[in-house]
């Protein structure tokens, strides 16, 4: 599997093009309340709150790969208090299988799913997303991995 390094730049663009879709979608920024997928999502989470001057930030705590990268079972491990609605924009850096996406969508289906990337192949596709056409054979080591 061939393997690309995500630099900070591309994360700060991508944030950036998200950030501005969402403040066009929503109506009133000031009422958006943000959910980072932990642990990916947080950064790009962190960077979309600042764009857009959001302060209400959630975390979904959600572990689908074991220790050898491998895709296993979703587990959602949360502790904050998520809720649902069409001001919640949940955020996470990769929209790779779906699954996340598909799962999110259950729990939460009025919430707007955001992704800094989305891979060719993906099943469920977040509704919004900074880069689209990703090769589904590319691993991608961001900055933070």
């Amino acid at each position: 599997m061939e393997k690309y390094q995500v630099s900070w730049e591309e994360i700060e663009h991508w944030s950036d093009r998200v950030a501005l879709k969402i403040a066009d979608d929503c109506s009133d920024v000031s009422r958006i309340t943000l959910v980072a997928v932990a642990r990916g999502g947080l950064i790009p989470a962190q960077l979309i709150a600042y764009k857009l001057g959001v302060h209400d930030i959630r975390i979904m705590k959600l572990m689908s790969y074991d220790e050898g990268n491998h895709r296993g079972e979703m587990n959602d491990i949360s502790t904050d208090r998520l809720f649902d609605g069409k001001d919640v924009y949940v955020i996470d850096d990769l929209g790779d299988s779906g699954a996340t996406i598909k799962y999110i969508r259950q729990k939460l289906p009025l919430a707007k799913v955001c992704t800094l990337l989305v891979k060719n192949g993906c099943q469920d596709r977040p509704d919004i997303c900074g880069r689209e056409g990703m090769d589904k054979n590319t691993w991608l080591v961001f900055p933070w991995d």
